[in-house]
């Protein structure tokens, strides 16, 4: 049996729609929309986006994580999981979105101990402080850098299969040694001619995963 680790992008992979960006639309200022854009095209990166954003942020805490309450998950997560443990494939979720949401919403369902690589926000007295422990000036675009982190699993003797979906993991596209791609992802790799798999939902995924 194939001595494999699954790493997932969290924002449109494991739930349908980006967490940050309907943060975005709740809490923050209008000019979100622009900052995000011009991330979007590249004129910024990660680290620059959030702090931007953030920072016109007011709201509590709590008051945002009313808002994930209604965050869901994609359903068959808990099936990818258990497929994972009884195989012995090491998952993890490799984000560029925020490690605070990410465990959040996985503990709402139920989630717990899952491994996350993902920017980190500390809600301190004076306000939201950013941090960004996986940022790699090789990928200034990102605050986290997910070509470095497959590479980690690789060096340790894994292959790795790598499900994603948008802009942020683009960069693991030749890296990954098993690509599931849907959206901005997929059409990428299409344009490019690189091999990916396409997928919907988690359980084709699965379906794929049980066949190796």
């Amino acid at each position: 049996m194939t001595r494999m680790a699954v790493l997932s992008d969290f924002d449109g992979t494991l739930t349908p729609s980006c967490t940050i960006d309907s943060l975005y639309a709740r809490f923050a200022a209008p000019s979100w929309v622009g900052v995000t854009q011009r991330w979007e095209r590249g004129e910024i990166g990660t680290r620059e986006e959030l702090t931007a954003n953030f920072a016109t942020i007011k709201a509590s805490r709590a008051e945002m994580e009313s808002m994930l309450d209604a965050v869901v998950l994609d359903p068959k997560l808990p099936a990818l999981l258990t497929l994972c443990r009884e195989r012995g494939y090491p998952f993890a979720i490799v984000s560029d979105g925020l490690t605070w949401y990410i465990e959040y919403i996985l503990a709402r369902h139920g989630l717990h101990d899952i491994t996350s690589y993902a920017n980190q926000v500390d809600f301190e007295p004076q306000g939201l402080q950013l941090s960004f422990p996986w940022y790699d000036p090789n990928s200034p675009l990102r605050g986290v850098d997910k070509a470095g982190i497959v590479r980690r699993y690789q060096k340790a003797g894994y292959q790795v299969a790598f499900i994603g979906d948008g802009l942020s993991d683009v960069e693991v596209v030749g890296v990954a040694d098993l690509l599931y791609a849907k959206g901005s992802l997929l059409r990428h790799c299409r344009e490019n001619g690189v091999e990916a798999i396409e997928y919907s939902t988690l359980t084709d995924v699965i379906k794929d995963l049980k066949n190796r």
